[in-house]
């Protein structure tokens, strides 16, 4: 008896959870892809999304794809769980294009400096109204063959709104030596960015979100302005 209501008990909470869950996906268009300061790819770019969200937690798969066809590729799993303002994050980063052709996608070797993946684990707080400040901090758990030095990074954000555009000003930076990931000696300062985005009205029921930025490498003295778009 008490089996059978564990079971219907558990049933009801998986029909509840599916039923109030929702399923998003979409594809971003990037005429560059610059991430945290560097340019992984200088050429347009494709950026698939499939999220599942089942109240405070989400799944997802992400990848960026170059429009050259046999270059830049990047497929990622991730998985978070939002308390209120904060936000955790599980990321797992599998970038084959960078990877020898002998590389496998099951292997997660812990050991420095080999493995296929990168997996990182961050933390967020966005304030509210009055002071929505966002705060972010990622560790490399895991950093395999792409990151030997399992790097962090720490970003701070801030948005405004100038008529009907949000301004986001960002500054990023790696606390710790990365050679591989952020390609730095040490500390340093590697993305300043601002982004200008906008919804672009289309018809009653259809419209696209628009964003063109513009983000500085400090430490490598590097800049890039694109523009992005949602579908």
């Amino acid at each position: 008896m008490k089996r059978s209501i564990l079971f219907l008990f558990l049933l009801t909470m998986f029909i509840t959870s599916v039923s109030i869950a929702q399923i998003k996906l979409g594809t971003d268009i990037y005429s560059h892809y610059v991430w945290r300061g560097a340019a992984l790819h200088s050429a347009e770019s494709f950026q698939p999304a499939l999220t599942y969200t089942a109240g405070s937690m989400s799944v997802g798969a992400w990848g960026s794809y170059s429009a050259a066809g046999a270059g830049y590729a990047e497929n990622d799993l991730w998985a978070s769980y939002a308390f209120g303002p904060a936000t955790v994050i599980v990321t797992d980063y599998y970038i084959p294009s960078l990877l020898a052709g002998t590389a496998t996608f099951f292997d997660y070797n812990t050991a420095k400096g080999s493995g296929s993946h990168v997996v990182e684990i961050g933390a967020s707080y966005t304030g509210g109204e009055s002071l929505p400040i966002s705060v972010a901090a990622y560790y490399n758990v895991i950093g395999g063959l792409l990151d030997p030095d399992n790097s962090s990074y720490v970003q701070v954000s801030y948005p405004f709104t100038v008529e009907t555009t949000t301004l986001t000003t960002s500054v990023g930076f790696t606390p710790t030596k990365s050679s591989a990931w952020y390609v730095t000696t040490g500390a340093g300062v590697v993305s300043v960015g601002l982004m200008a985005s906008k919804i672009i009205k289309i018809t009653d029921d259809f419209s696209i979100p628009f964003n063109i930025q513009y983000v500085m490498n400090p430490y490598s003295e590097k800049g890039y302005l694109f523009f992005g778009l949602s579908l």
